[in-house]
């Protein structure tokens, strides 16, 4: 709103006489020039722009038209910053709030296949010189000059920018989640491709102007669908899926890097083998070049799991649409693993700072690895496809064709047929649509059900193997069948009176019940031998699961030491 004067400005001075600056004394200069003209009124912050337009012969603005003006005061500071945050809003300027910081978008061009290049984009956190470059381009700011009785123009102020870049909590910029370079989908089906920020799914678009998107239908058919997994099904006929259901793990994998800014949560997709060489990796890059235009950049998981979480959480802050932790060889777990890709806001270690902010997340996140195994939670958040060429060096293997290559000649070809398939499926209603899985009914409403409609088998029946071959389960299974043999169901026992049976001696040939030494030990071991501190921790964190129809109970005994049962969880029941 531009106004001729707003109420917190200074009265106009009554007309006086001019005064000659050289006649007067130092002293009579300091005092003309410190005295308070008139107190500034602080001026309500519902006003949309509560600063006036400077005029029209402004030379310094960078661009055509008028600059707001911003009347700096010692006692207005808060009035200030309101003021320029308003204006910069109003300005349209590309910034966001992210992670409990103000951030931008960074987009370059880097290489593609072909000689071609491809725009990517990311965040990155605003530094008060960027603010403050900002500021010079949108406002013009002034200060009253006492001398020339009139306000003068000054450089935009650096406590205003450090002010308003550290108003955590009280920011009316928009909350940013993602940024994209690729059309995609919102949650009703409807097509995000205006640039810009999009307040419905809060994501930032950044057209590639290199990108050449076919015409769409408005209302496409099951036919269109049909076409469309067609298309994207010819770039996988040369990878050794093992199944059918791997093969719809993977085209799960393109349709949600894809559409992912549509869902909250999408589950991980995990591409394991159990040859090096298989084509794990590049499976990751046909999904990446059609979502984003180039081979999927990947990290390597940690040492330990707190150098992993830094390393994610520092992609996470930056907003990349799509992750890839490769060479996951053995087991996969942990916290932050199975947050990131099943809740819609983590809080994660960035590297190099000391700070966990809370992180939105839209990122497509991919694991690789040779006999990766997922482990606990991970098996219920994660789709797995399984490669096996049956080749002791399939490295050598010759191909027809390389799909990357074919989706760098005509990206937006293969990005409209991942976007159709979705689409028509909404299209016609959603028949069908399959019960949702855990946390992930947006997922399975729009890929997971899209693709059982056109015939492909359902990604989420590899989660079943998964958790068969999950180490934690199989660690479970061992010692309850090994109790079952050795010890009596339902009879309660100390941890010492369990390691006890199990390390009793039995004559010259060694232990009693070996196998179930060898289990515990396992879980429990240190230094080879059972700890009775372990096992309880373990016994802890078991009790009540039901694996095989048995189950442990825990009966607390804080003089004597806890005790533990191993009962069939339907007589418990019934109990």
């Amino acid at each position: 709103m531009s106004v001729d004067k707003a109420p917190f400005l200074p009265e106009p001075l009554p007309p006086k006489a001019k005064v000659d600056w050289d006649d007067l004394s130092d002293a009579e200069r300091i005092m003309r020039a410190t005295v308070p003209v008139e107190p500034y009124r602080a001026a309500p912050r519902e006003f949309e722009c509560i600063a006036r337009p400077a005029n029209g012969n402004d030379s310094s603005s960078d661009g055509p038209g008028e600059r707001s003006v911003v009347q700096l005061g010692n006692d207005r500071l808060h009035q200030n910053v309101n003021e320029t945050e308003d204006l910069l809003i109003e300005a349209g300027l590309p910034i966001f709030v992210r992670a409990g910081h103000l951030v931008r978008p960074v987009t370059e061009r880097v290489a593609a296949a072909d000689e071609q290049t491809v725009l990517i984009g990311k965040f990155r956190a605003m530094s008060n010189d960027e603010l403050i470059d900002d500021m010079a381009k949108t406002i013009r700011f002034e200060r009253f000059d006492g001398r020339k009785e009139d306000w003068a123009a000054t450089k935009p102020p650096r406590d205003v920018a450090s002010i308003l870049l550290n108003r955590e909590g009280r920011w009316r910029f928009p909350v940013v989640v993602g940024i994209v370079t690729t059309p995609t989908l919102r949650r009703d089906g409807s097509i995000l491709s205006d640039p810009g920020y999009d307040p419905i799914t809060r994501v930032f678009y950044v057209e590639d102007t290199q990108l050449q998107m076919p015409l769409l239908s408005n209302r496409p058919t099951q036919d269109d669908a049909v076409e469309a997994l067609d298309l994207l099904k010819g770039l996988l006929v040369e990878f050794p899926f093992v199944s059918p259901v791997d093969r719809a793990v993977a085209l799960s994998g393109i349709l949600t890097a894809v559409c992912r800014p549509a869902m909250p949560v999408a589950p991980m997709h995990a591409i394991k083998a159990t040859t090096p060489g298989t084509g794990k990796t590049y499976l990751v890059d046909v999904a990446s070049m059609i979502a984003t235009g180039q081979k999927c950049p990947v990290i390597t998981m940690g040492k330990v799991e707190e150098e992993t979480e830094k390393r994610l959480g520092a992609l996470l802050m930056a907003g990349v649409p799509i992750i890839s932790l490769d060479n996951c060889n053995g087991e996969m777990g942990g916290d932050m693993l199975c947050q990131m890709v099943e809740r819609p806001m983590v809080r994660a270690r960035i590297l190099g700072r000391s700070e966990a902010p809370e992180i939105e997340i839209r990122s497509t996140c991919f694991a690789t690895g040779n006999n990766l195994q997922l482990r606990g939670d991970m098996t219920r958040r994660a789709i797995v496809c399984n490669l096996d060429a049956g080749l002791e060096r399939p490295e050598l293997r010759v191909f027809t064709f390389k799909p990357t290559d074919m989706v760098s000649g005509d990206r937006g070809k293969y990005v409209a047929a991942a976007l159709t398939v979705v689409r028509a499926y909404i299209a016609a209603g959603s028949p069908g649509k399959l019960a949702p899985i855990g946390s992930y009914d947006a997922w399975s409403d729009m890929v997971r059900s899209s693709l059982v409609w056109l015939g492909e088998a359902d990604p989420v029946l590899s989660m079943e193997k998964a958790r068969e071959e999950d180490p934690q389960l199989m660690e479970i299974k061992e010692i309850f069948g090994q109790w079952r043999e050795c010890l009596h169901l339902g009879d309660r026992y100390t941890t010492k009176a369990i390691i006890t049976c199990a390390t009793d001696s039995f004559g010259q040939d060694g232990l009693r019940y070996p196998d179930l030494n060898d289990a515990l030990v396992k879980v429990a071991g240190q230094g080879g031998r059972i700890s009775s501190k372990s096992l309880g921790r373990w016994l802890m964190r078991t009790h009540g699961r039901v694996v095989n129809g048995l189950k442990i109970l825990v009966y607390l005994d804080e003089k004597h030491g806890h005790k533990y049962a191993l009962v069939s969880a339907e007589q418990e029941t019934q109990q």
